[in-house]
């Protein structure tokens, strides 16, 4: 009985690290990084943009970014999410999408499933909402600098031109959503998120 459940724990424990190494996989995709790379603003080199809303993930990506304003402590009110189009490049696994979330100065980077939605009922546990919190989120007053040299080989800072191409593309092109906080319900632990 023992080592069926720490055998579950050790799956469940490789799918959170593979899920860690896609995101951050796709976290150096999503932003450029190094400063001889071009401005090119939302969309890289070779890329081509989609409605969130027709991809199959988009049940998955809605029920996510819910549960990442509920997640947030600060969130008060009606906080509007700007989901830009979705960014699908030959040859990469999935596809992402970069989510404005003005209430709280932030960029959000998320990877969507090509494959689609497997249950937009999934609880994210703490530790995949905290990827959401720090890793995959840009802070607009804390990790922008004014051009693509200034970001001298970091891995979270972002240039100026970079944010205001990708704000733009999210407010002017993309899907609003307007969420509250949810009330936490009860029973709503770690042990509980699947």
């Amino acid at each position: 009985m023992h080592r069926a459940r720490a055998a579950r724990g050790g799956q469940a424990a490789m799918m959170r690290a593979a899920g860690v190494l896609l995101a951050a996989a796709l976290w150096l995709t999503a932003a450029p990084a190094r400063a001889n790379e071009s401005e090119e603003g939302y969309t890289p080199p070779g890329a081509t943009l989609s409605e969130p809303r027709a991809h199959p993930d988009w049940p998955c990506l809605a029920s996510l970014l819910q549960q990442i304003v509920d997640d947030d402590e600060r969130a008060r009110g009606v906080n509007v999410l700007h989901v830009g189009r979705v960014v699908s490049k030959h040859g990469d696994r999935d596809d992402f999408v970069r989510v404005y979330w003005p209430q709280r100065r932030a960029l959000l980077l998320v990877s969507m499933n090509r494959a689609g939605c497997a249950d937009p009922n999934r609880r994210y546990d703490s530790a995949a909402l905290g990827w959401y919190r720090t890793k995959a989120r840009i802070d607009l007053d804390r990790d922008v600098v004014p051009t693509a040299a200034d970001v001298n080989g970091s891995t979270y800072l972002v240039s100026r031109p970079w944010v205001d191409a990708t704000i733009a593309e999210c407010t002017r092109h993309g899907t609003a959503l307007k969420l509250r906080r949810s009330p936490r319900r009860r029973g709503d632990t770690d042990a509980d998120a699947g």
